[in-house]
């Protein structure tokens, strides 16, 4: 036997109203002029509506301010017969509160003909408060970074959304627009963008903070220093990185008191040096003019000291920061002078780079000069020539200094720290002892090996 169809009919819409009755959202369905014919329990249990209360539009539960914008919608909508979402606040009956829903209602047609309106609600109140806590976070934020006396930006891990703060802005003279992208880089001294850039993306790329020194652009084209510092901040859940934070300080004063500082040290260097040259060339006078020979060693002895000291004043004077000095490129140069005093011998000096606080390289020097002068007086005797081979090397804790000759080697009973009137000798072992280094005599057969270990932080 078949369902009579109107059987069928009523069975199924006995159907739907189950589904909309038990369903996990608010439901309901309006009548063409959208008086409710039908509530679920969720939004019974929710406003208190009944189909049998006196008032049977859904819209009487939206709080009033929201009224005026759900009509406008809503009238809209019903104009062109079609759906239509708003978000707005419905009561709550058990405290009166409001809270925040995204309404969906949609027309039902049969045959073409309208015949009612379906409508579900969404709590979304705990996204839009987060929403607006967020917006409202933000905004303290940016109030924040707008008043602090630094230039600020944030950037997205892409390096693609900035935000600059208010003093960027009037600054730089630029815009927002024109500081997306790379935008920001215009505003850098070209002579420093490529550098700065290295530095930057290499930091990003280790997920790490930076900071940079270079000049910024002011909006009357004059150029300032400022030191630029980014950080990244992170989201607490993964640890990634969710944004860049920087700022900008300038340190234009502080940056030229710092040149000014540097230029009067390199002053004083030079002319240290120069007084130095002069003594050494007043000794070097004394000797030619002495005639016992005894004399005339003293003198030269004395010579080539002061010079040695005069070396590394013209080492630093010629160099940027004074505090310390790249001694192996010192120690190079002071070689290849005391191959021009000694032209039948060989003085060959090998090491890498090595940074050194200046205080070290006055005495390294005054070391080598000592070990090398002594090896061309006595490891080659009666005019002989030969070879004096200078190295430097890095150690754990600071340097090793070797100077090696092929030459007679020392007698058997020399011992380095033993008294001595030789000036030399003695000047050699208190520098080992100024440089708290320790010294080590070696018999290389032929020939001889100092080897000075030099503590040095960092070296």
């Amino acid at each position: 036997m078949h369902e009579h169809p109107a059987q069928w009919w009523s069975e199924s819409e006995e159907r739907l109203r189950a589904f909309i009755e038990h369903a996990p959202r608010k439901m309901w369905i309006s009548r063409t002029d959208g008086t409710v014919e039908f509530f679920n329990r969720k939004w019974r249990s929710y406003t208190g509506q009944t189909v049998e209360s006196s008032a049977r539009i859904w819209r009487d539960v939206v709080h009033p301010e929201d009224r005026p914008k759900l009509e406008e919608i809503r009238t809209g909508a019903v104009a062109r017969n079609e759906p239509y979402d708003v978000q707005v606040r419905l009561r709550r009956a058990s405290d009166g509160a409001y809270r925040w829903h995204i309404g969906r209602v949609a027309p039902v047609h049969l045959h073409g003909r309208l015949i009612a309106w379906i409508g579900a609600a969404t709590d979304i109140d705990g996204r839009i408060r987060a929403e607006t806590a967020l917006r409202e976070s933000e905004a303290n934020f940016r109030t924040m970074i707008d008043a602090i006396p630094q230039l600020a930006w944030m950037r997205d891990p892409n390096d693609q959304t900035a935000w600059f703060n208010q003093r960027w802005y009037a600054y730089t003279g630029t815009s927002w627009e024109q500081m997306q992208d790379d935008g920001w880089r215009t505003v850098i001294h070209p002579d420093h963008v490529k550098a700065m850039m290295d530095v930057v993306q290499s930091a990003r790329a280790g997920g790490e903070g930076w900071e940079y020194t270079t000049q910024l652009r002011r909006k009357d084209g004059s150029y300032r220093w400022f030191l630029f510092r980014e950080v990244p901040i992170r989201e607490e859940a993964r640890g990634t990185v969710a944004r860049w934070f920087g700022t900008g300080t300038d340190i234009h004063e502080q940056q030229k008191a710092q040149e000014r500082q540097r230029l009067m040290t390199q002053e004083v260097s030079h002319r240290v040096k120069n007084s130095l040259a002069l003594v050494a060339s007043q000794l070097a006078l004394q000797a030619r003019a002495a005639d016992d020979d005894a004399a005339r060693d003293v003198l030269m002895d004395a010579y080539a000291r002061v010079q040695t000291i005069a070396s590394v004043h013209d080492h630093l004077w010629r160099q940027y920061d004074a505090r310390v000095t790249e001694i192996s490129g010192f120690l190079r140069g002071l070689c290849q002078k005391l191959q021009e005093t000694a032209p039948e011998h060989d003085v060959i000096f090998t090491g890498s780079r090595f940074i050194v606080p200046t205080d070290k390289a006055v005495p390294i020097g005054l070391l080598v000069n000592e070990l090398v002068t002594n090896a061309l007086k006595y490891a080659y005797p009666e005019g002989r020539g030969g070879s004096i081979r200078v190295n430097l090397h890095g150690a754990e804790d600071g340097l090793i200094l070797e100077v090696i000759d092929a030459g007679v080697g020392v007698p058997e009973s020399f011992d380095l720290f033993a008294p001595t009137k030789s000036l030399g000798m003695r000047l050699l072992v208190n520098t080992i002892r100024q440089l708290d280094a320790t010294a080590s005599v070696i018999r290389t057969e032929p020939g001889t090996k100092f080897e000075i270990r030099i503590p040095v932080q960092g070296g």
